[in-house]
């Protein structure tokens, strides 16, 4: 009764194991990425990226939120509100956000209204200038870069509010100056500038900038990249430039991170329908001045093609399998010499043996016959040397131990008989 009862609760532990995973694999999985602010081009190419994934995939969708930019995505990121999350390059991340591809770059772009005279950006002194809001990394970005011109909020005036109340303040001539961290050609601040008094300032001093933070790079926003006729700007205008990066909590699995990152570098078409900035998209590289560690999942998938050690090695190791079989063959060589040499020292001394044998046969005399059997104990005095300085094997010793032994018995008959005669 015991045993049955025993089987029983096996088979019962079985099924509703079976059951239980039959459950969780049935499961829809749910991934969040923080994407920005909804007219922004980071969420625009977010929304696309979890249109594909979620047609690739049934048991796994993603969901875009919109948040008030970078530093807020980095705080939902960090404190594992979401799984993903965009975000400028410079912006400050901990040991929890690793990075997955960088999306497309941005530039510092600093818009003003013609009647404000501004033409630099030092020239913002006592000026009104409206900013991202506290929680987006455009803000920190502007007083980065107002702190390397010397300006603090002393020295003017910022505002801190949202896009579309910023482009109406700009609008209406409220502020002097409109600061965006955005891909040149940006919808809204194409909005804003084509039909209005309005010009873009050029940021000098790029590589100095990044001389302070490595993610920045000289770089420049495109000649009539807002507007053709007139063209807006007239000319190419020298920024700084940066990427926009999609990172991923470190605690992510390793197998979904990089399943997304595949999907971003092989279903382009697909992404460049929902979003042209899809076009954008690149891996992040070792020699990348993104400072972010990668995630385990990105970085498994930009290395699936690199060659394995063996093949990065391959004149090393052939190196080494050359000096092995040469080092084998010389080795073998010496082995089968010193083999040869052993053998004819071997056989030197059984044919000195047999030379006594032969000698001890044709003499009846006492005294020869003690001189034969002297040289036979310095035969084997000398054998047992050889023997202690592996000059002769134990097996070559036994040979010949059972050789001197049949000649040493043969002189010593043959001493036995002479001494008998006499």
């Amino acid at each position: 009764m015991r045993t049955r009862l025993f089987i029983l609760g096996l088979i019962w532990l079985a099924l509703i194991s079976a059951t239980v995973l039959w459950f969780i694999s049935t499961q829809e999985t749910r991934l969040t990425i923080a994407a920005g602010p909804r007219h922004s081009e980071s969420f625009e190419l977010a929304s696309a990226i979890a249109k594909v994934y979620n047609q690739q995939n049934e048991l796994s969708q993603i969901d875009v939120f919109e948040t008030g930019g970078s530093s807020d995505n980095i705080r939902l990121l960090q404190a594992g509100h979401v799984d993903f999350a965009t975000t400028q390059a410079d912006a400050q991340v901990n040991e929890k956000s690793t990075a997955v591809a960088s999306l497309f770059v941005d530039a510092y772009q600093l818009i003003v209204n013609d009647a404000s005279n501004i033409n630099s950006f030092n020239e913002l002194q006592g000026k009104f200038v409206v900013t991202a809001p506290l929680i987006s990394g455009q803000h920190d970005s502007f007083w980065f870069v107002a702190d390397h011109y010397g300006l603090t909020q002393d020295d003017l005036t910022a505002l801190p509010m949202s896009e579309e109340a910023a482009n109406f303040a700009m609008v209406m001539g409220q502020v002097d100056a409109a600061y965006r961290v955005r891909a040149p050609g940006n919808r809204a601040i194409r909005a804003l500038v084509r039909n209005q008094q309005m010009h873009i300032v050029p940021i000098e001093h790029a590589e100095a900038l990044s001389l302070r933070h490595s993610s920045l790079s000289a770089g420049v926003v495109p000649a009539g990249a807002y507007r053709g006729s007139p063209p807006v700007p007239e000319r190419d205008l020298p920024t700084a430039v940066l990427d926009r990066v999609l990172l991923a909590h470190k605690g992510l699995d390793y197998e979904v991170v990089n399943e997304l990152t595949a999907l971003l570098f092989e279903h382009h078409s697909e992404l460049a329908a929902h979003s042209k900035l899809a076009g954008f998209i690149r891996p992040i590289t070792d020699d990348s001045d993104i400072p972010i560690p990668l995630h385990p999942g990105a970085q498994g998938y930009y290395d699936r093609e690199k060659p394995g050690f063996l093949q990065k090695n391959t004149r090393m190791l052939a190196s080494f399998i050359y000096v092995g079989a040469f080092v084998s063959s010389l080795g073998l060589a010496l082995r089968s010499r010193v083999m040869r040499r052993r053998k004819v020292r071997v056989s030197e001394y059984t044919l000195q043996l047999m030379n006594i044998a032969e000698q001890a046969q044709q003499t009846q005399e006492n005294a020869q016959l003690h001189e034969l059997k002297d040289e036979l104990v310095k035969i084997l005095n000398t054998v047992v040397t050889d023997l202690s300085k592996d000059k002769v094997t134990q097996e070559e010793f036994e040979h010949f131990s059972f050789t001197w032994q049949a000649v040493n018995t043969l002189v010593r008959d043959r001493l036995a008989f002479a001494n008998g005669m006499e």
